[in-house]
């Protein structure tokens, strides 16, 4: 494993490796300073062919951009009888892991064959949700939504391969937050649906005898 920190990068790199992040590309169109701020939480990080970047039982604060390669996911130790999900460029994950402040659920490690880049920031500098003295509304609401965002997707991509499952009554009965916008009721109302949909995401995937990274458990218990 080779960590590169932020200041290591020549600018014109780090703008292009920004890009491909969406959270990091549209944080940079809207609030440099903040932007600038979580840079200093963050570092760039290549894995080797096979190389681990986490490990079930763990506990850690990072969460992780996949940005060129691929990552396999496994329920115990790497091995093809026991890969469980796939990682592809552009996806964030231990972010569950961080609404619950629970252990990794799971292994996971880059492609036997090919190496991997990922760009991690440390959860650390958000701080608690209601704290709007380093990490700034408009930066916590980003987030929020691209989790949301991400967290539904996993739900949809399991909804179109089995539409006649019972927990997609309970994802269509999610309520839609309809308050004011850009606000901290909103900004609440983001962290609990992330959680309502991270507990949907538990129960659908522990059914299938699928717990991994993305599927953290017992979400209730964020604070």
């Amino acid at each position: 494993m080779n960590i590169k920190e932020i200041r290591q990068i020549p600018s014109g790199e780090l703008v292009t490796l920004l890009a491909r992040i969406p959270f990091f590309k549209e944080l940079r169109l809207r609030d440099e300073d903040q932007l600038q701020l979580l840079l200093t939480y963050s570092c760039l990080v290549e894995l080797a062919p096979g190389e681990t970047i986490m490990r079930r039982g763990q506990k850690g604060t990072w969460l992780y951009f996949l940005v060129k390669g691929k990552l396999l996911v496994y329920r115990d130790e790497p091995s093809p009888t026991d890969e469980i999900n796939v990682i592809t460029p552009g996806e964030l994950f231990g972010d569950l892991a961080q609404l619950g402040d629970h252990e990794r659920k799971a292994t996971v490690a880059a492609s036997p064959d090919r190496s991997a880049l990922l760009f991690a920031c440390d959860f650390k500098a958000f701080g608690a949700l209601d704290n709007l003295s380093q990490v700034h509304l408009n930066t916590k609401l980003l987030f929020y939504r691209t989790v949301v965002h991400s967290v539904r997707w996993r739900l949809e991509v399991l909804r179109m391969e089995q539409p006649q499952h019972p927990l997609v009554s309970d994802l269509l009965k999610m309520p839609v937050y309809s308050g004011a916008r850009d606000s901290a009721d909103e900004l609440r109302a983001l962290h609990q649906q992330a959680r309502s949909l991270a507990d949907i995401l538990e129960r659908w995937n522990r059914e299938d005898g699928k717990i991994d990274e993305f599927f953290v458990a017992n979400t209730a218990a964020a604070s």
